[in-house]
């Protein structure tokens, strides 16, 4: 199974989308699966469902910050981060149009209306897995 398929996986196990994939390249950032979700928990939904920066989005920031961080050459290494985040978030928004929660997903998560529609279209199924997969073939590509 590859890292896609892994947070595709964890997703459909009812892990947010931050989860899903920090926790795919737990082998990258060198904290466990357990610990991955535990971190990211909160970042599903667009921040807590706030539904500004997409989980997948974030997740794979995260990755990022582990993967570059070099406490010895900070801040060097700081500038390498935010290079790898821009490119990251680029090649996200070619793809996707955006990198908010909302303006991707299409509809209000935080309301009774929002969440029929969501159920109704499978959209977490249909767009969220599409954003996981996409965040993990491009932290593939550029770390």
């Amino acid at each position: 199974m590859n890292r896609s398929e892994k947070a595709i996986s964890d997703f459909d196990k009812g892990y947010n989308c931050a989860q899903s994939v920090f926790s795919a390249f737990s082998d990258i950032s060198g904290i466990d699966e357990f610990s991955s979700r535990s971190i990211a928990s909160g970042f599903g939904a667009g921040l807590g469902r706030l539904q500004e920066t997409c989980g997948a989005v974030t997740g794979a920031i995260m990755v990022i910050g582990c993967k570059f961080f070099k406490e010895n050459q900070w801040p060097a290494s700081k500038e390498i981060i935010y290079k790898k985040t821009w490119e990251f978030m680029e090649k996200f928004k070619q793809r996707n149009g955006n990198i908010n929660c909302l303006e991707l997903i299409g509809v209000n998560l935080n309301t009774e209306e929002g969440m029929r529609i969501v159920n109704e279209k499978k959209l977490f199924s249909v767009k969220c897995e599409r954003y996981i997969k996409d965040a993990c073939e491009i932290l593939e590509e550029i770390i």
